[in-house]
């Protein structure tokens, strides 16, 4: 007898909207489309570059990252192409959409505190920096990232790129975090789902780091599917907590819909990301069918980062971004987070709005993930079980498909354990140091969590 569904819902539900477990098609409700635009959107505003830290002119997040980007745009001739964004402010709204007002208040105030309350204030919040501009920094990367979307959403734009600052994945409901402020891309999930009628958002988070405010805003929310990719080092890289772990499923009644891939050392390149594409994200979000894809584009696992250790290049992340325009009729907003090495940022970033803009991605040459990596793959397979098809086999289907051997590569004969660190420093973060811990988004800072 052919599986029914009683009453199709309009918000996804694992395995219930794809193949059941006799292997027959549920089928998905039939909901109108969104209006598709076209062009390649691009925001920007240098006003975002006034914050800066007032005592350490080396702080890796620094203003030189977006106007890296920005001229690297402008010098590949990619500006020109996509269609500029008038930037904004957030407004109180969309801001309070995900953070509490409280919270909201205090940033709002920064521009009026002088240099000692100022500094007393970072004190308060973990891996910050503060000066009178900061408050207007973090509303206008916030608006400009609300704007795009908002513009991608209702169709006058095909997908989009924001090049702001500050970063916005660690910052929690009420507190800043590891660089971060207003949570950027969670306001635009929120707003998209609360406002602009869609039903269903996907977060891919590359960041190297987890993205822990993002996910504790929606582990209880079924409209939007939050997947991280980031050095988790079991529970020792920032920020320094097991909720990056792959055992976090989400919460009742979202279960299923927090992922997270942590890897358990650094040096994961373009093999194990894409590898990790096609063997787990991919399918899941073909299962969830996303109407709009959000990516917290960290590119401090980009190769030559300091703080990350990972090694993906340019084309990598080009790759990545090509696979996720196949979904949500292309609505895809690429919005930057964390990476701390100029070229490596403005590269990657270059890379990811080439093909946002048609371009086809640069050949990579034959790649395939390490153990390393499809031992973590694994890892979140089995705990995502119970809620998607594509993870329901997870202990079976690891031979299915044999894994060349490295060495046909000219890859190492014995790959090391997990917990090896494979960053350039060799050093893994140490437990308990709250001085020079690697803070996010690759910020020097405590470890509070």
């Amino acid at each position: 007898e052919q599986h029914q569904q009683e009453d199709p819902a309009s918000v996804a539900g694992p395995v219930e909207r794809g193949y059941d477990w006799l292997g027959q098609w549920t089928p998905m409700t039939h909901e109108p489309a969104l209006p598709v635009g076209t062009g390649t959107g691009l925001v920007y505003d240098e006003r975002m570059c006034q914050h800066h830290s007032l005592t350490d002119e080396t702080h890796p997040e620094s203003p030189m990252r977006i106007k890296a980007i920005y001229n690297m745009l402008v010098e590949k001739k990619l500006a020109e192409r996509c269609v500029r964004v008038q930037p904004r402010e957030a407004t109180i709204e969309e801001i309070c959409s995900v953070h509490g007002e409280s919270y909201r208040q205090i940033v709002q105030a920064i521009d009026r505190l002088g240099e000692n309350p100022l500094k007393a204030l970072e004190r308060v919040y973990d891996s910050i920096y503060l000066n009178k501009k900061s408050g207007i920094a973090a509303k206008i990367s916030a608006g400009c990232t609300m704007e795009i979307v908002t513009q991608v959403v209702q169709g006058k734009l095909r997908n989009g790129v924001a090049v702001v600052r500050p970063p916005g994945h660690h910052a929690e409901q009420h507190s800043s975090k590891g660089f971060c402020f207003f949570n950027n891309v969670a306001i635009a999930a929120k707003i998209a789902v609360e406002k602009l009628n869609v039903k269903r958002v996907l977060i891919v988070d590359w960041d190297i780091h987890h993205g822990n405010g993002t996910q504790h805003m929606f582990e209880d929310d079924k409209r939007v599917f939050y997947f991280s990719i980031h050095r988790y080092d079991h529970g020792r890289f920032y920020p320094g907590s097991t909720d990056g772990g792959p055992k976090e499923t989400g919460l009742h009644p979202a279960q299923g819909y927090n992922m997270n891939v942590g890897w358990n050392g650094g040096g994961m390149g373009d093999g194990d990301y894409i590898g990790l594409f096609h063997q787990l994200l991919l399918p899941v979000a073909y299962e969830f069918a996303p109407q709009l894809i959000l990516i917290s584009a960290g590119f401090d696992s980009a190769r030559g980062d300091p703080l990350g250790g990972c090694d993906i290049s340019p084309a990598g992340f080009a790759h990545m971004t090509h696979s996720l325009m196949a979904m949500a009729q292309g609505k895809v907003v690429l919005v930057l987070e964390g990476g701390y090495d100029l070229s490596a940022i403005s590269h990657s970033f270059a890379a990811c709005t080439a093909v946002l803009l048609g371009d086809p991605p640069q050949m990579i040459g034959r790649v395939f993930s390490s153990k390393r990596a499809n031992r973590a793959i694994q890892d979140t397979k089995r705990y995502h079980a119970p809620y998607w098809t594509c993870c329901s086999h997870a202990g079976s289907d690891r031979n299915q498909f044999p894994l060349p051997d490295t060495n046909d590569f000219g890859g190492d004969e014995d790959e090391e354990e997990d917990d090896e660190d494979f960053s350039p420093s060799g050093q893994q973060p140490r437990e308990g140091d709250e001085d020079e811990d690697v803070g996010e988004d690759g910020e020097m800072g405590k470890i509070s969590s």
